[in-house]
């Protein structure tokens, strides 16, 4: 291996769930997707990245347990609600996370009073308008949703703040925190609608071991195969990879055989908890079993979906899941210091026409909307805006030699046409 390849560890060698799509995941593809669009979320280019991305397979694969087509169609919108939230909240800044996680909440609580008209808030009330046909009305599934998601919002917000401070959480202080932010909370109460098990059995210490173990190993999931984008784009402090690198001191190949081990200990915990779960009765009983499956099928289908999607690995993702082999790129500048940068040439082809400025520059654009993308973000509806923050990202050395070249060439350019420019007073 090159010094710039590494080899991703088989996290799931020994889990006897295995990959399982839902029947139904062609038609709530579809239905989904539709429903996604409808909102006009994100650009052209942006939404054909975000469709690339396949969330209603990540449902389908990770909700295959149930065999129930609006349960699955449901998973697909809450996958794909659960993406776009994310793709706005990582160019807010804390205030604008915690004011978007604030209406969100309450179109959840009280769908009918709130009047928000942001698309994530309209998202949430369709959202939960078919979900609650999918639950006995005063069903616990309901409020541990609910209170769920709300951690999960707030949770969010709190990354927005790690962000702008660049913080290095400890593995300890970090992984409460992503238990929150990576969403599984609320997407495995999910898997508690239609069930009608009672809160004894939900509150079980056992039962919530299961459920964390397996938010653990999704999370060991996610960042493992999330790691390369994520470090491509500076992103990567909210990343387990990153903090067993700098608790430890250790490299990146360290790093990810220690992953490895760390997910093996989890493993054998969760198969242990698996087989000592209490009875409750044999109904209650063959209901346990359907929601144990559903985490099995849960932490199978994030593995999966990671390698058969193109999130994180693009056109290869198949080609790693067979050979294990990543190759980590030069840092580069996500799309809006592009931008930045495209817009210091406009300002240098303006000045040699003879114009003030370019169109586009000091925030405008046309139509009086700023167009925004980042490496791990495509807002960039000019329908739908909310102020942005976008955390600092290094530009490559690549781009620092393309700038440096351009800005020579153009300072030339203009004093041979123009001559130089005149010395302020």
């Amino acid at each position: 291996m090159s010094s710039t390849q590494f080899r991703l560890p088989v996290l799931l060698l020994n889990w006897p769930w295995t990959r399982r799509l839902s029947p139904h995941y062609e038609q709530a593809k579809r239905d989904s997707s539709a429903w996604v669009e409808s909102f006009k979320p994100f650009g052209a280019k942006g939404q054909r990245a975000f469709n690339a991305c396949d969330l209603n397979l990540l449902a389908s694969l990770a909700y295959s347990a149930r065999d129930d087509p609006d349960f699955i169609r449901l998973g697909c919108d809450l996958m794909n609600f659960y993406f776009v939230y994310d793709e706005y909240t990582d160019i807010a800044t804390p205030e604008e996370a915690g004011r978007l996680a604030s209406t969100v909440i309450t179109a959840m609580k009280t769908p009918s009073e709130s009047e928000d008209q942001h698309l994530l808030v309209e998202m949430t009330r369709q959202f939960w308008q078919r979900a609650l046909t999918l639950a006995e009305p005063g069903s616990t599934c309901l409020e541990h949703f609910i209170t769920t998601s709300e951690l999960y919002l707030h949770a969010v917000t709190q990354e927005a703040e790690d962000r702008q401070q660049n913080r290095v959480r400890t593995i300890a202080d970090y992984l409460p925190l992503r238990r929150e932010t990576c969403g599984a909370r609320p997407s495995l109460a999910l898997y508690e609608f239609g069930l009608g098990l009672p809160e004894e059995v939900t509150s079980h210490p056992i039962f919530e071991a299961l459920a964390q173990d397996a938010i653990d190993l999704i999370i060991f999931i996610n960042d493992m195969h999330s790691y390369v984008r994520e470090i491509s784009c500076g992103l990567a402090n909210h990343n387990i990879i990153t903090l067993i690198m700098h608790e430890y001191g250790l490299g990146l190949q360290e790093a990810l055989d220690w992953l490895g081990t760390r997910t093996e200990e989890v493993i054998q915990r969760f198969l242990h908890n698996a087989r000592n779960v209490p009875s409750w009765g044999e109904e209650i009983d063959s209901k346990v079993q359907v929601y144990i499956d559903s985490l099995g099928q849960w932490v199978r289908g994030s593995d999966d979906w990671s390698c058969e999607a193109k999130r994180y690995h693009g056109n290869d993702g198949l080609r790693i899941q067979d050979t294990r082999l990543i190759t980590i790129c030069p840092r580069k500048a996500n799309y809006v210091k592009e931008d930045e940068a495209g817009n210091e040439v406009a300002e240098e082809k303006a000045h040699l026409e003879g114009k003030s400025k370019a169109p586009g520059t000091s925030g405008e654009a046309k139509g009086g909307s700023v167009t925004q993308q980042s490496c791990s973000n495509w807002v960039v509806s000019e329908k739908y805006q909310i102020p942005t923050h976008v955390p600092a990202a290094a530009v490559d050395w690549f781009t620092d030699k393309v700038k440096f070249w351009w800005k020579s060439f153009s300072v030339s350019l203009r004093k041979f046409f123009h001559g130089p420019r005149p010395l302020r007073t």
